[in-house]
C-alpha cells in the first residue's frame, strides 16, 4: 500500500445547514419558515480531507463516528471522495456528533452536539505509526477532549522525528482560553482565520499577532474571507487581496478547503506564493454550494485561476 500524502486528524460529523435570511429564532414554540435546510458532510477534518483528495492527494482520516445512521452516512460520503478510512474508528456507545448551522449569508451561528467529535483519545494517537503520512494535519483542536489535547504535542513531535511535517487549524475556542504554545512548537504550518489568530496572538493587530505566533517557529497562513489571505512563511510575508469571482452561497467549510489547497501546494513542492494562491482559490470556489464539500475544486479547476490571483511579496513588512 502506497504511503499517504496527508493524514487529517479530528472531527467527523454531519452538518445541518439552515439558511434563514432575515429570520431571528424565537423561543415560546414559535414556528418560522426558512429558505432551505440541508444535511451535508461536516467536520473541519472531514472537509479538509475531502478537499485534499479532490485535489489529487492520497489522503487518510483519523477520527471517530458513532455506530448509527449518521456515522454510516459520513463513512459512505468519505469513501465516495476517495479518503482512506483505515484510521477511522466506530464507537458503539457514543452517538455521532452533529452541528446545526444557522446561515445568514455573510455570517452564521453554530450549535454543536459533541458526541464522537470529542471521542478521539490518546489511544487513537498511540495507534498511529510514527510516520502515518508525509504530512499530518490536526483540525478542530479546541473541540477535542482535554486528554487528547494534552498528548497531541508529543504525537506531533513523534511524527516529525520520523520525517513527517505537521499543521494545525484550531477553529474557534468555545472557552476562549486560546492556550496553544506547546503545540505550536511542534507545528510546521498554522492555518487560522484572522479572528482566531488575533485571539491566540493576544493582539487585535494582525501583523503583531502574526509575529507573536511565528515566534513559536511555525509558518502561518491566515484566512481573511473576501479580503483574501496573508502568510508568513520562512520569514517571507505574502498577501492575496483579490479572490476569484463566484456565485456565493455560503462560507461553511471554506476555511477547511483553504487548508486543503495550501497543504496540497506544499506537498506538491509549490513555492509559498503558489501555496497561498491555491489556498485562496480552493476556499473561494468551495463557497458556490451549500456546505463545505459539494463545490470543492479539482486540481485542474484550481490551475485555471492561478494566473489570475496576484500574490504580493511584502518581504518582512506588514500585511
Amino acid at each position: 500500500m502506497s504511503e499517504l500524502d496527508l493524514l487529517v486528524v479530528g472531527d467527523v460529523n454531519p452538518d445541518v445547514i439552515v439558511t434563514a435570511l432575515g429570520v431571528q429564532p424565537e423561543f415560546g414554540q414559535v414556528e418560522q419558515l426558512v429558505d432551505s435546510a440541508s444535511l451535508v458532510m461536516g467536520g473541519s477534518a472531514a472537509i479538509t480531507a475531502a478537499g485534499a483528495a479532490r485535489l489529487g492527494l492520497r489522503v487518510g482520516l483519523c477520527g471517530v463516528v458513532g455506530d448509527d445512521d449518521l456515522g454510516q452516512l459520513m463513512m459512505v460520503r468519505l469513501t465516495e471522495t476517495g479518503v482512506d478510512l483505515r484510521h477511522l474508528r466506530v464507537d458503539a456507545y457514543t452517538p455521532t456528533g452533529m452541528s446545526v448551522i444557522l446561515n445568514r449569508g455573510d455570517d452564521r451561528a453554530v450549535l454543536t452536539a459533541s458526541g464522537t467529535i470529542s471521542a478521539l483519545s490518546p489511544d487513537d494517537l498511540d495507534a498511529l505509526p510514527d510516520r502515518p503520512a508525509r504530512h499530518v494535519h490536526a483540525a478542530s483542536y479546541y473541540l477535542m477532549s482535554d486528554a487528547f489535547r494534552d498528548v497531541l504535542p508529543a504525537a506531533f513531535g513523534r511524527f516529525r522525528s520520523a520525517g513527517a511535517t505537521t499543521s494545525l487549524d484550531t477553529n474557534w475556542d468555545p472557552h476562549e482560553r486560546w492556550d496553544l504554545s506547546a503545540l505550536l512548537a511542534e507545528t510546521d504550518v498554522f492555518l487560522p482565520n484572522e479572528a482566531e489568530l488575533t485571539a491566540i496572538g493576544r493582539s487585535p493587530i494582525l501583523d503583531r499577532a502574526i509575529e507573536v505566533v511565528s515566534e513559536n517557529g511555525c509558518d502561518v497562513a491566515v484566512k481573511r474571507g473576501p479580503q483574501g489571505a496573508v502568510a508568513q512563511i520562512a520569514g517571507q510575508r505574502l498577501r492575496v487581496l483579490r479572490t476569484p469571482p463566484v456565485d456565493f452561497v455560503d462560507a461553511v467549510g471554506a476555511g477547511d478547503s483553504f487548508d486543503a489547497g495550501f497543504l496540497t501546494g506544499r506537498l506538491l513542492g509549490r513555492d509559498p506564493g503558489q501555496c497561498l494562491a491555491m489556498a485562496v482559490i480552493a476556499g473561494t470556489l468551495s463557497t458556490a454550494s451549500t456546505g463545505g464539500t459539494d463545490s470543492q475544486p479539482t486540481a485542474d479547476e484550481v490551475e485555471l485561476w492561478m494566473s489570475s490571483v496576484k500574490v504580493d511579496d511584502l518581504g518582512g513588512g506588514p500585511a
